[in-house]
């Protein structure tokens, strides 16, 4: 009788055991489903963004499983350790009560990013990363604008909420527990740690992935193309695996000797007639190309510089380098594109020596300033600035009249760019001078005495455009009186796209398309629609192109008054990198080529020849070449701090 009370003793704590590894995968399901449905959550807001039928719907989801469960097992280690913890201690109400606490906690905070993202992507076009968190540390805006973020999304806290009290009320209702507290002798304590380390070490096995690297951002890129990578991930995935991560590691694509034949970023300038021209760049906050009608054949919402653009040198081919307002101040000023995760200007790298603009123009007695209506510190733009040599910057503080404060964000544009045309009549000439403009920036405020002037459209972004354009026309007005007008070099840009409204600015070319135009009242030559492809990063060497200075500098983008150049455009997005050149776009992962079109014939870029042309491969090899020249040029010069000529 004792014996068969033994072995049935044995027999319960082995079954109380297994009872507990059970209802461990089944609340691990649960979050699974509850990611997935996250992710429907995310397609029906951003569905527009992605190029997906039934079936490559399906796949994705399928496949989203492996991220998700990544995520899952990651944030809940600590409460899958202690279901496995030898001992039936584990079956008292106490025990449990402290598992559900953690779960409820842990899970709905990790899942709070995946809501943040149905919105936020929008502006991004990609699953959000660990520099979110320098971005809301960098100056006090996201605390000022919080109130206003709870005000526009309102309704991603409440899904959330419903989500969270839909877990609450599962694990509550439908996974109770009933377990007998009865003590473990010493021989089920050893089988059950064995059981528990060999469950964990092929969970950790299927969290870290079978082959020879480990799971990755870039991982996702073997289940859909590179549009559809953000549907595929979940953003506690993507904000992990970017985490204490280095900005970037060293590449050794090409040798030495042949990778300067491919590609380097040494510009040699010959002296020629020099102008001496003031400079003025207009950084335009989320003006897509869209919005223009000067480039779409349709609709305007910035009747001046359409009008602005028939005088001026203009681009059908302009790209951004960046999608953030941080990516672009470091690829404007100074030539260096965003091929990181990180923007420079928060990365590891960013005490690095760089080359500049002001730098240049201060060895021939430029006096140079940068203006922003934002207040001081915000996105780093003041540290920026002063790393690229920019003697004076004025922000919110310096300007004289806080009556202009829009209450959430910075100075209105209109009178903000007076504020910069009048200033700039007390600086001596020859000047370098750049202005970024704000009000087209969440939450779009537009002043009250113009609330009736402007009608906007489907875009919540589209009245704030018109009122921008409308101050950029003020602004000219007004530097048209100035005695330095025709002797000034005006180039106008966006620092990136906003949510697009068609499907070409939804895809990875269309959400970098943002106007570069060139316009100089004094030189009647600088004029035409021009179909060379270019980007921020060429700025700085047309510039210095375009003055005629004997110099020698670091940049990633050539002068567009050379012709002789094989101009391109570069980004990074999702952990792919972009190549336009020619008529075509390549899409490169790191380690090989993966998609491939003919952007001319191909907009929507629907076509990845790259499956179905064998002729296009030596194209694709070229270009392949090229990109990886371009990352490893940009890895280790930024690795090793050689950024300027020694």
């Amino acid at each position: 009788m004792e014996l068969l009370f033994i072995r049935n003793s044995s027999s319960f704590f082995m079954k109380n055991y297994f009872q507990h590894i059970i209802i461990l995968f089944k609340r691990l399901f649960l979050l699974i489903l509850i990611y997935q449905l996250s992710r429907l959550i995310f397609l029906i807001f951003n569905h527009e963004y992605f190029d997906v039928d039934f079936i490559e719907t399906l796949n994705i989801f399928f496949f989203g499983i492996r991220f998700d469960w990544f995520t899952i097992v990651i944030f809940n280690s600590i409460f899958i350790i202690l279901h496995f913890i030898p001992g039936n201690f584990k079956n008292r109400k106490g025990y449990q009560k402290t598992l559900y606490i953690y779960f409820i906690i842990i899970n709905s905070t990790v899942l709070l990013f995946n809501f943040i993202d149905i919105e936020y992507f929008k502006f991004t076009n990609k699953r959000t990363t660990a520099d979110f968190f320098q971005l809301i540390s960098t100056g006090d805006d996201t605390w000022v604008l919080l109130p206003q973020f709870f005000k526009d999304f309102w309704y991603i806290l409440i899904l959330w909420i419903v989500v969270i009290f839909k877990l609450y009320f599962i694990y509550k209702k439908v996974f109770k527990t009933n377990f007998t507290t009865i003590k473990a002798n010493y021989k089920q304590i050893i089988l059950q740690s064995f059981i528990s380390v060999s469950i964990i070490t092929l969970m950790v096995f299927t969290v870290r992935g079978f082959s020879y690297r480990p799971t990755g951002i870039i991982t996702a890129a073997k289940y859909t193309s590179s549009q559809n990578l953000p549907l595929i991930l979940n953003t506690p995935f993507t904000i992990l695996k970017t985490f204490y991560k280095d900005d970037i590691h060293a590449v050794n694509y090409l040798s030495d000797e042949e990778i300067e034949k491919v590609y380097s970023p040494v510009i040699k300038f010959n002296s020629k007639e020099k102008t001496n021209s003031n400079v003025v760049i207009i950084i335009l906050e989320s003006f897509s190309k869209e919005y223009i009608g000067a480039y779409n054949n349709g609709k305007t919402y910035t009747p001046f510089l359409d009008s602005l653009i028939e005088n001026s040198l203009s681009f059908e081919n302009s790209f951004a380098n960046g999608k953030k307002s941080m990516d672009a101040m470091p690829a404007i000023i100074s030539g260096l594109p965003s091929l990181m995760d990180n923007p420079f200007i928060t990365s590891s790298h960013s005490s690095n020596n760089i080359n500049s603009i002001a730098l240049i123009l201060e060895k021939y007695n430029y006096n140079t300033s940068f203006f922003h209506g934002g207040t001081n510190g915000t996105m780093g733009f003041d540290n920026f600035a002063k790393l690229a040599g920019i003697e004076e910057y004025y922000g919110k503080d310096e300007y004289p009249d806080i009556k202009d404060y829009d209450g959430k964000w910075g100075i209105f544009d209109e009178p903000f760019l007076q504020f910069f045309a009048k200033h700039l009549n007390n600086f001596s000439q020859p000047f370098f001078s750049t202005v970024f403009t704000l009000s087209s920036h969440h939450p779009y405020k537009v002043p009250d005495k113009y609330r009736n002037k402007f009608k906007g459209g489907k875009s919540e972004i589209l009245k704030s455009v018109e009122y921008t354009d409308f101050s950029l026309k003020k602004f000219f007005e007004t530097a048209l009186t100035m005695p330095w007008y025709n002797n000034t070099l005006f180039i106008i840009t966006a620092d990136h796209t906003s949510a697009g409204m068609s499907s070409y600015y939804h895809n990875n070319l269309g959400m970098y398309s943002v106007p570069v135009i060139y316009y100089h009242p004094g030189d009647s030559l600088l004029i035409g629609r021009n179909n060379t492809i270019t980007q921020h990063t060429d700025i700085f060497p047309s510039i210095i192109d375009y003055m005629g200075f004997d110099e020698e500098i670091v940049a990633f983008g050539n002068s567009v008054f050379d012709t002789n150049s094989e101009h391109f455009a570069i980004n990074y997005i999702n952990g792919i990198y972009q190549l336009i050149e020619g008529d075509y776009t390549l899409f490169f992962d790191g380690n090989k080529a993966i998609a491939f079109y003919n952007f001319k014939t191909d907009s929507l870029l629907k076509n990845n020849l790259i499956k179905k042309e064998k002729s296009n491969i030596p194209k694709v090899n070229e270009m392949e070449k090229k990109i990886k020249a371009v990352i490893q040029q940009y890895n280790n010069r930024l690795l090793k701090n050689n950024l300027v000529v020694r």
